[in-house]
């Protein structure tokens, strides 16, 4: 026998069973005070479900009194305790389950999982209890009449059946194979795996631009392109010069920011002229950029939203993540509706700090007053007044219910530790794991004026620990009058470097050494990656920091020893004076990096050959490229989608993996049998932008994109899909025709011969790739029995030669003259 609480699923089950069951429960009559004090009876209640379930399969079994505790009122007032169960097995022997105590509703639950094959017998019983005013949480719950009352004991019972064959499991639904839109059909739990969100705000701090969740995109297959400003060549001869481009305002004015995706749906504040924002925010759908809702929050006193947040709230009366979740204006002043644009409440009195998403969608801000000695974890969802009934233990005090509020979130703290006074004053948060570490510093890093030395220090955030000391080092500035910059923090691991000889160090979070470094210095240029602002040059995913900037190149060095793993090259030959393309790092995402080309105040027109950038994160190996003046900083990935702005023609570009349609088509009328047809079809990009264009194969998107949508020639060599060509023959049978590959105009053709008459099923598949989802087509063809031979004529006598024809006729001729002669003769006297 085995016994859990564990069970994810089972919980949910269970739960939601409690609250179907909290619907019809009984509760006690109004009842005055009275003495002598009663003796009430109660009535025990037992399942066991499923029934009849497999060996080793757990069962879920539910007990409950149809009595609720008078006194309970939300986590206050008593519960039915006492709870126990006697389980009998198939073999005779006995197992005693409990005590259990009930919830507020006088029902609990656990798992069981039988080892024997059999019926089990289980027994329920409640020993009877005086109800208090006080249960177990300690908290004062209703006042009753029925306190001090006896409620009598009672039992229930309930039998299993256990058989050697399994039931069927609950269902897991595969992954998709076909093009999808949300919503995600609520019992496909395992697409959680290929979906995502881009919450900004804290989801960008500690890891920087690390994408953890879903995927990515493996091509540069385009859904869309939508223009943000004019862009590209302005046109004519006489403004600027020959082909002038348009200001994309990309370093002091940097356009297309603070990109948000939540379920699907793309956020974005618009330009106004040179300006970054004052032209509206908009909602576009991330698969197809159609606009799904605009506001111009400045024009009604608010902020544009810089933020989002999904929330899960779980209570004994709501479950699950806040309905639309929220985008919030900075530092919470609004919430606003993701699904309208509508503003729902605000909140006020929210402290600075280091900020980090929870477990369950709460935003977190660690804040830490060294004077004071003290350091708090601020919770954007811990303030009571975000309830519907602030500071009640009924059930309405355990409702969410901001909505129309002014919120006074002051109050929202977890919890508040004191910290050690020999923790410098200065000291700042440098990162944060949750619930395992902080990382503080005090003193000013090592700089070409100031060479003094500096501290770093570190505590515990585990839950038994919060705030010990966990070690304090203090660190001799680097020989050579070196510049020290701080840059990337996680996994255990932060990252010091060496600005003019471009070498890297790693540091252990947990006891302050050194791990590796310094390196060996990289290329010359990486000097300006970190003296220009505006870039993100540096990462830490997957075991490994990644380093990129002004050099072109991208190194990755493994976190834990400083190895030089791989580089990632560019070469823009005589584009540009760097001799490589300068690059930011965009987001890395489902193992792979995305790059973008960086440029303090580009000069138009811009260098040629620029690209968006697709690497390897485990070897460094390009996966695509495509053309593209990438701003980096506003590239974002969710749902399988990349988006970024490209600053060739100020338009804003997805990719990702889109639908394919595919058709086939044979002769209309029965093909006698042994006749060959032609099978054909057509494979094409289904996606809006792309109008009816041929799928391409992934070696050719690139250059079928740029054609496409960047006014690029043609390209001559590009190959279309393979189509995989099947039949269901007269007799049911399935055969494979062959295969077939469509050409630039998506045709795809195919001769064939069938062998039997009869109706035949065609059926035509494409498989997919990393730009498509699959597709298919069917059709039908009749083949008839071969008609019968026609009747031959039976033969004529051999015809005799020429000269025999000539003999006989010499012959004819004499006997005719012979007769004549004769005849002659006679008549004579």
């Amino acid at each position: 026998m085995k016994i859990s609480r564990n069970n994810t699923k089972a919980t949910a089950i269970a739960l939601l069973l409690m609250l179907t069951i909290a619907a019809t429960l009984v509760v006690l009559p109004v009842a005055n005070a009275h003495t002598p004090k009663w003796d009430i009876p109660t009535w025990a209640y037992l399942s066991v479900t499923p029934n009849p379930v497999g060996v080793d399969q757990t069962a879920l079994v539910v007990m409950w009194l149809t009595l609720v505790p008078p006194t309970a009122s939300g986590v206050g007032g008593d519960r039915w305790r006492g709870f126990t169960i006697e389980v009998t097995k198939p073999d005779g022997t006995k197992e005693a389950l409990g005590p259990f105590t009930s919830d507020p509703v006088g029902s609990t639950w656990t798992l069981y999982t039988p080892d024997q094959i059999g019926t089990y017998s289980f027994v329920f019983k409640f020993p009877g209890q005086v109800l208090s005013r006080y249960g177990p949480t300690g908290i004062v719950g209703g006042t009753s009449a029925y306190e001090n009352d006896t409620f009598l004991s009672s039992s229930a019972t309930a039998s299993l059946t256990v058989q050697q064959a399994p039931i069927a499991p609950v269902p897991i639904y595969p992954l998709p194979t076909e093009y999808w839109t949300r919503p995600i059909e609520g019992q496909n739990e395992e697409w959680y795996k290929v979906s995502s969100n881009w919450l900004r705000g804290a989801h960008e701090m500690g890891n920087l631009r690390f994408q953890e969740d879903g995927i990515a995109p493996n091509s540069p297959h385009i859904m869309w392109t939508k223009p943000l400003l004019f862009g590209g060549v302005v046109g004519g001869t006489n403004i600027g010069g020959n082909g002038m481009t348009f200001y994309d305002g990309s370093q002091y004015e940097s356009q297309f920011q603070n990109v948000i995706i939540m379920y699907g749906r793309l956020y974005y504040p618009l330009p106004l002229s040179h300006a970054s924002s004052g032209g509206g925010y908009v909602c576009v759908d991330l698969r197809t950029g159609e606009q799904l809702w605009y506001q111009n929050f400045t024009a009604v006193g608010l902020s544009n939203p810089s933020f989002g947040q999904f929330y899960d709230y779980e209570s004994m009366n709501q479950h699950g993540v806040i309905q639309n979740g929220y985008l919030w204006t900075s530092n919470f002043g609004n919430a606003i509706d993701p699904m309208t644009g509508l503003r729902l409440f605000n909140m006020t009195g929210v402290p600075s700090g280091t900020e980090v998403y929870g477990p369950s969608g709460e935003i977190v801000r660690y804040v830490l007053n060294v004077a004071g000695k003290w350091l708090a974890l601020w919770n954007s969802t811990a303030s009571p007044n975000l309830m519907a009934n602030p500071g009640s233990t009924s059930f309405d005090g355990f409702e969410w219910r901001p909505m129309g509020r002014y919120i006074n979130a002051s109050n929202g703290y977890s919890w508040n530790v004191t910290i050690p006074t020999s923790i410098p004053t200065g000291s700042s948060i440098q990162a944060v794991i949750p619930n395992d570490i902080l990382l503080g510093r005090a003193g000013t890093l090592p700089s070409l004026s100031s060479q003094a030395p500096y501290t770093y220090w570190a505590i515990s955030l585990k839950p038994n620990s919060i705030g010990q000391l966990l070690w304090m080092n203090n660190y001799s500035p680097p020989p050579g009058n070196i510049t020290l910059v701080s840059e990337s923090a996680a996994e255990g691991v932060w990252i010091m470097e060496y600005k003019e000889t471009m070498q890297w160090l790693g540091y252990d979070m947990y006891t302050g050494n050194l791990l590796w470094g310094p390196t060996a210095p990289e290329s010359a240029f990486g000097y300006y990656s970190a003296t220009t602002g505006g870039m993100t040059t540096n990462s830490i995913a997957y075991g490994k920091f990644y380093s990129t900037g002004y050099s072109g190149n991208v190194y990755c060095y493994d976190l834990k020893n400083g190895t030089l793993l791989w580089t990632y090259k560019t070469n823009s030959g005589l584009n540009n004076a760097y001799g490589e393309y300068p690059m930011d790092l965009g987001c890395i995402a489902d193992g792979k990096i995305y790059l973008g080309t960086h440029e303090h105040s580009a000069n138009a027109p811009h260098w040629k050959g620029a690209r968006v950038r697709c690497v390897d994160t485990d070897t460094g190996k390009e996966v695509w490229s495509l053309m593209g003046w990438g701003a980096a900083f506003s590239s974002t990935t969710a749902d399988g989608y990349l988006v970024y702005l490209n600053l060739y023609d100020n338009q804003i570009y997805c990719i990702g993996k889109g639908p394919s349609a595919t058709t086939v088509t044979v002769p209309d009328t029965a093909q006698p049998l042994g006749t060959s047809v032609v099978i054909k079809g057509t494979v094409i990009d289904k996606t809006p932008a792309a109008k009816g264009a041929a799928a391409m194969s992934d070696a050719s998107m690139s250059q079928w994109m740029e054609y496409l949508y960047m006014q690029k020639p043609i390209p001559t060599n590009a190959t279309g899909v393979e189509v995989t060509l099947d039949t269901i023959d007269p007799n049911g049978n399935f055969v494979h025709i062959g295969t077939a590959t469509s050409d630039m105009s998506g045709l795809f053709s195919y001769m064939w011969t069938p062998e039997v008459p009869g109706k035949y099923t065609i059926i035509a598949t494409f498989a997919g790739s990393e730009s498509y989802w699959s597709s298919y087509a069917e059709t039908a063809i009749g083949v008839l029995e071969a008609p019968p031979a026609p009747a031959q004529p039976e033969p004529a006598a051999p015809l005799p030669p020429y000269e025999m024809y000539t003999l006989y006729a010499t012959i004819a001729i004499i006997i005719a003259i012979a007769i004549v002669g004769l005849m002659l003769l006679r008549k004579r006297p």
